[in-house]
Parts: structure tokens; sequence; C-alpha cells
């Protein structure tokens, strides 16, 4: 599944088949010179549609047919006022001024200046009426044709320089021009379906035009702003991949392939992920799968770098490594990174951009799958099997200071370098190690619960004092919870010694018997001294019947408490398919026959090395307990016997946990065992004098 995922994921990343935004764009600057691939000929759609363009221009717009009525009004409206000019100039009741005054308060489509009324009013009313008479006329040769509104004042001089009637006088042409002006309006009304036809025809009389290129002739230097016939050269010479390489489509199948052959190869033959391992490799390959879509969208928005300012090395890739370090195994995580690090700057350089914008040479490439790996490593080996947040913290300084590395590394071979780059490559360094931090703690603690997968964050607050079960364990089974510490302690140690996991050993063993806190009396070690067991007086099928409950009720209780299946998972594999042997042989001898299924625990058997080690650590400290007056030496005895007899039984046969890791958890068994078991200085009585002190109250003097 973890391989078919990453296939999945990856195929349409590394195959040049979906197109994000970024690449080159008219308006940008060439981060290099681009000569042409190969010699070409082609039609040149942009210089075509720009002629066309041109041509289409130059047809003028077409009018539909003059308004008349437009015109007749103008023209009645222009021999009323003249008329009313008239009436008022031949009046001899009235003053200069007043005459001139009441001209000013007659109403025009536009106001006429004091000199135009000044002329007006020195005309007599014969003048007056020749002058309406010329006016009618211009305004039906002018308005008689489409006219805008900026032809108006030419179309006036032109009629007024060549009229059938030519004016008299300068006043008169004076007058005539200032009441054409006035009443001339625009008479222009676009056609727009015969504009559109006539500039359709005069788009279609352009021909092609056709461009070349040689092979190696320069299409773009350095620094030049690219422009449209640009960019359409350069897809023509083959310097941009406008379409689809099936050579390259056949390689990007095989690299996303072969990453998803390579995980899925390492998780089934090594394992690298604890229970529930599906949905850990869930998370793990959509993590996967959601680094590389970010770099595929914005690793074209952050190059070409011709400014060296190194954002594309602030791209979290390292993320997708410190997540598979948080749930699977580190050498896990490391293959991770490698894969990580070489398909991002695959997914950069096969991106269907010009060639060499994002990489001017194969030293890029490697500059940025190097940084990106480094990184990756890094950040995993600081986060693995973490337990605190802190942890996160410093993976984000070991991803920034490897990063930096590998790109100070490449400045120095670099043969365009400032001091300048360095602080950019700092920044970059830092904001990757920062983003695959924030984006790590966020998947660890958020898509963690989501997955349903209990992290060393839940497991670090179950081995709390003060949680409620741990809590009621000390309380109402005194025995039991020391017993359980004793088996913590003993497991954690041997755990470390053979590589597993110690904190979820420990985890498991403080709540392997909290079934026990059903019935505690039950249990030998919750027994006072001397006091009378309540097994005496029941049949021993009974009483393994009460012993064997406490895993059916270890569950209740764990599911009661919201444990994760990974701790709840020790309370029916710490006995696995045993029988309740003291009570079984105790049948056994009554000469009845027995059911040994009546006396078997139901199981299953220890899945994974940590259940086996808390099930032998287990047996272990309690035969140890039972016999610690024989003294340390039997210790050894007991551990090997315990151990022999596990082997015999089968139990251990359903776990990855082999001889040799068994023979590392007997010794550290040993070890610890006779630590705790070891004999005491018994020491004498008081001396008759220590006894008279006392007795005075004297507290006696050191000797």
């Amino acid at each position: 599944m973890l391989g078919l995922i990453i296939t999945a994921a990856t195929l349409p990343l590394v195959v040049p088949l979906f197109r994000f935004e970024g690449g080159i764009q008219e308006g940008d600057v060439a981060s290099s010179t681009f000569p042409a691939a190969h010699e070409a000929s082609f039609e040149s759609a942009a210089l075509t549609e720009a002629a066309r363009n041109d041509a289409a221009q130059a047809v003028p717009e077409q009018a539909l047919p003059v308004d008349t009525t437009l015109r007749d009004k103008q023209i009645e409206q222009a021999t009323r006022y003249l008329d009313l000019v008239r009436a008022i100039v031949v009046r001899t009741d009235l003053s200069a001024q007043l005459k001139q005054d009441a001209i000013a308060k007659l109403t025009s489509p536009q106001p006429f200046t004091n000199r135009e009324r000044t002329v007006f009013q020195s005309f007599g009313a014969t003048e007056l009426q020749e002058l309406a008479r010329k006016v009618a006329t211009g305004l039906d040769a002018i308005m008689s044709s489409p006219l805008k509104a900026d032809q108006i004042d030419a179309a006036i001089r032109e009629h007024v320089a060549a009229a059938p009637q030519p004016v008299a006088t300068a006043e008169e042409g004076e007058a005539l021009s200032a009441m054409l002006r006035v009443f001339t309006v625009e008479t222009f009304r676009l056609d727009a379906a015969a504009t559109e036809a006539e500039r359709a025809a005069a788009r279609q009389q352009v021909a092609p035009v056709f461009r070349t290129y040689a092979a190696g002739q320069v299409i773009v230097t350095e620094g030049q702003e690219i422009t449209a016939q640009d960019i359409e050269a350069l897809k023509a010479t083959g310097v941009i991949d406008d379409g689809v390489d099936f050579f390259a489509v056949a390689g990007g199948a095989i690299v996303a392939l072969g990453a998803g052959l390579v995980a899925a190869a390492y998780a089934f033959l090594f394992q690298p992920f604890a229970s529930p391992a599906t949905r850990r490799m869930a998370l793990i390959a959509v993590s996967f799968a959601a680094v590389l879509v970010a770099v595929r969208v914005l690793l074209p928005l952050v190059t070409p770098d011709s400014e060296h300012r190194y954002f594309a090395f602030a791209m979290p890739v390292a993320t997708a490594a410190v997540i598979a370090a948080c749930f699977g195994e580190l050498s896990f995580a490391a293959l991770v990174a490698v894969l990580a690090g070489l398909l991002a700057a695959f997914i950069g350089g096969t991106a269907p951009q010009i060639a060499g914008t994002s990489y001017v040479g194969s030293l890029q490439s490697l500059e940025l799958a190097m940084a990106y790996t480094a990184g990756g490593l890094a950040g995993a080996a600081a986060v693995y099997r973490a337990s605190r947040l802190s942890r996160f913290a410093a993976a984000a300084m070991a991803i920034a200071l490897a990063t930096s590395a590998v790109m100070a590394a490449f400045w120095l071979v670099s043969a365009q370098r400032a001091n300048v780059d360095l602080a950019w490559i700092a920044l970059a360094a830092g904001l990757h190690g920062l983003g695959a931090a924030l984006l790590s703690v966020g998947v660890f603690v958020v898509l963690a619960m989501v997955f349903g997968i209990t992290t060393r964050l839940q497991l670090m607050e179950l081995v709390q004092s003060d949680h409620p079960l741990l809590r009621r364990l000390q309380d109402e089974a005194p025995g039991t919870y020391h017993h359980s510490m004793l088996v913590g302690a003993l497991a954690e140690r041997a755990a470390v010694q053979v590589a597993a996991d110690p904190l979820l050993v420990r985890v498991g063993a403080y709540f392997h018997d909290i079934g026990k806190l059903a019935m505690p009396g039950h249990y030998v070690e919750n027994m006072l001294d001397g006091a009378t067991s309540p097994h005496d007086a029941m049949e021993p099928a009974e009483s393994a019947k009460v012993i064997r409950a406490h895993v059916t009720n270890g569950l209740d209780l764990a599911r009661k408490y919201r444990l994760p299946s990974l701790v709840r998972d020790f309370i029916p594999q710490h006995h696995g398919t045993r029988l309740v042997t003291y009570f079984y042989r105790q049948a056994a001898a009554s000469g009845q026959p027995v059911a040994a299924a009546d006396y078997r625990y139901d199981g299953p058997r220890p899945q994974t090395r940590e259940a086996a080690i808390v099930m032998l650590a287990d047996s272990c400290e309690a035969v140890s307990r039972a016999r610690q007056d024989e003294g340390a030496a039997a210790i050894d005895q007991i551990v090997d016997s315990v151990f022999a007899e596990r082997l015999a039984e089968g139990q251990l046969d359903e776990c990855d946990i082999t001889l040799r890791d068994l023979q590392a958890v007997a010794a550290s068994f040993k070890a610890t065992l006779r630590a705790v078991y070891h004999p005491r200085v018994a020491y004498p009585s008081p001396t008759p004098e220590e006894i008279a002190t006392l007795a005075r109250g004297e507290t006696p003097m050191p000797g």
C-alpha cells in the first residue's frame, strides 16, 4: 500500500503532464542567454496576430444613415434663435446696452461670446435674415453626412471657406461660424455589424508572418525582457517543452515506480513500523506526497534564482523525513530523506518550463538534491523517538545547519559568489528548518489523532504517576502496583539492549495488570502476610476463572480510560495462551478429568518484541519474588527456566524476537534482579550501652 501511494502520488509530479503556475512568463527578465535548440521555421502566431490587428484597426468605423430629424431640429432651433435676435435688434425703445443684455439672456445649446453677441447686435434686420438663411444652408450641408464630435470644427471651417453663398463681410463670416459652432451636433452613429465585417475582411487579407531560426541562433540574451514572440520562438525551437514528451513520460514513470518499489520493499522486508502499521504507513505516505506536491507547485515560482535569494532551499522538504522518524524506524526515515531529496530535485529539473531557468547546470541540481537530503537526515536523527516537543526545536536547528552546510560548500566552489549570499543562505536554511519543524509538529500532534496513531508524547503522559489508573492501582492494589513498577524497570532496561522501544515497554508494563483492580484481594501480591486466601474456599476451576478475568477486566478498564491500542495489547499478550499453572496443577492432582481450556488464557500470544519482553519480565519478577529467600545465586536459574519454558510453550513463536535478543534480555534480567534481590547484611543486636542511652532519651554519640 505504501508503495502504491508513493508511486501514484509521485507519477503526476515527476511526469510533465500536469502544469502548474510558474515558468517563464511574458515580461520576465531572462536569467541567461537562450539559443535555439534546433532549426525551426514556423508561423509566428504573435506577429501574425499583431499584423492582423493593425489591419483591422486601420479600417474606419462604419456609420449608420444620418438621422435627418436631428438635422432639421437643429436648423429650426438656429432659425428661431436668430428670429429672437432680430426682434430685439429692431426695437427702438431699447438702448444698445439693454439690447445686448436681452440677447445674452437668450438660450442656446452652447454659450456665445460677448464678441459674437456684439456682432449679432450690429446687424440690421435684413442682414440677420440673410444670416439665418446661410446658417440653415450650412447646417443642412454639414449635418447631412456622418460627423463625429471631433470633426465638427474642421467641417465648419471647410464649409465657411467654400460656401456656395460666400459671406459679404468678415463680421458676417464670424457670425456664421459662431452659429454653426453652437448649433452643429454629432451625427455619427456606429454600425457595429458593418464595422466588424469590414475589419474581419481586412484581417483575412493579411498573410501569415513566418520566422526562421538556425540551430544555435540566440533568441533571448541574458537580462533581456521576454516578449510573447520570444516565448513563441523558444517553444518552436525546442527550448521550451510545451508538449508531451513520451520519452520524458517514460523516464518519469520509471522514477516514480522505482521510488514506490524501494519504499515498499523496505517496508515489507524490515517492517519499520509499530502497530498499527497501516495507519502509520498511510500518514507517512500522505505527508511524503504532500511535500512533493508543494515542491511541484512552488519550485517554479522561486526559480530562476538570478538574484541569489536561495528561496528554493527554504521549502520544508525535510518534513517528510522528520514525520517518518516520528512514526517509523530511523533507517526508514533516512530512506525517505533520500527519496524526497532526489525526487524534489528531479521534479524541479523536469518541470515543463524553460530548460535551464531552474538549473543553469548539473551542479545546481546536485546542490538542491544534497541540501534537501542532508536536511531530512539531520531532522530525522534529531526527532527519532522524540518524547518531548523540545526535540522538534532541536530538529529545526539540525535541519538548518545541515542545509546551510551543503549550500555553503557549493557557494565556495561557485564562480559567481558574493559575501551577501551567505546571509541569504542562512535565511533560506533557517526557514527550511523552522518550516519543517512546525509542519512536523502539526502532523505529529493533530494528524496523529485523526489517523488514530499513538505518539510518544501520549506515552509520556501515561507513565506519569498521577495517571488515574496508576493512582487507583497504588491505592487499591499496592502489591500489583509495585510489581508493575518492577516489571517496567526490568523490561525497559532489557528493551534498550535489543533496540526495542523502551518507552512503550515501560508503559505496557505499568498497565499490564490493571484488571486486578476488579478483585485485588484475590491476587497473592496484594494479600497480607498471615491473611487467609479467598482461594482456599474456592474450587480450582473457579479460582482459575477469577485469575483469568483480570485480562478481560483490564481490557474493559483500558477502554474506559481510553488507553491507546498499543498499550491495551499488552494486557492480553503478557500471558499469551498460557495455563493458570498453579490451579491447573492443583486440579490435576485431584485425580479428576481436567479440561485444559478452562485454565488457559485466551491470548493472543505476544505479537511484538515489546510484548514478549513484558511477558518474560512479568514471569521472571513474579518467580524471583516468590523465591527471593533462596538468594541471588538462584536468580540465573530462575531466568533461564522461565525463558526455556516460554520457548517450549511456543509463546514467542508469533513475534520477531530472535534467540540473540533473548540472550541479551536474559542477561539484562539477571543483572537487574540480582541488584533488586541481593542478600542483605544482618545487623547485630544493640549493645547494652545503646539500650541504656535510648532509655534515657539521649542520642547516642557517633563512634
